[in-house]
């Protein structure tokens, strides 16, 4: 089976209970090794993908919040998207989180020192489109991506560090 290639997106919480920012979310998710994921975003629109996503995919981890966006980290679905079994939802299931019984289990996170901020990928034409502007192509809370992309986000962080 091909390995799809995935980023997923956290972002600040603003205007909610906890006032969580997006890298504390990843952060908690990280160390947890569950990605809880909503079925509809917050207007109600159905996720597109969740059920192409397949134990050993690879993803980087897209952090959207003050500070601006940055790529943070990379890991391999260790789990095709499911209900969390239910004698693992208290432990790892934690609302202040911003977290949900559906998801994917992850392995091998890294949590990168020096982000990738998304301006490192202006005017890498094999990311996106001529006009289309980076902010706007990564937008949803997960988004499938080729390989050549994943690819050269991950070559582009190198040349952070």
């Amino acid at each position: 089976m091909a390995t799809n290639y995935w980023i997923f997106k956290v972002t600040d919480e603003v205007g909610g209970l906890y006032g969580r920012r997006g890298f504390s979310i990843f952060e908690h998710r990280a160390k947890e090794c569950f990605w809880g994921l909503r079925e509809q975003d917050s207007k109600g629109k159905s996720q597109p993908y969740l059920d192409a996503l397949k134990k050993d995919d690879a993803v980087i981890f897209y952090l959207v919040g003050k500070g601006g966006s940055r790529f943070v980290g990379t890991a391999i679905l260790d789990s095709d998207y499911q209900q969390l079994p239910d004698e693992l939802r208290e432990k790892v299931i934690h609302s202040e989180y911003l977290d949900y019984g559906k998801g994917v289990f992850l392995k091998g996170v890294k949590k990168w020192d020096k982000p990738l901020p998304i301006e490192g990928l202006s005017g890498k034409e094999s990311v996106v489109a001529s006009g289309v502007k980076l902010t706007a192509y990564f937008q949803g809370s997960i988004k499938k991506i080729k390989k050549k992309e994943y690819e050269l986000i991950f070559r582009e962080h190198e040349f952070v560090i």
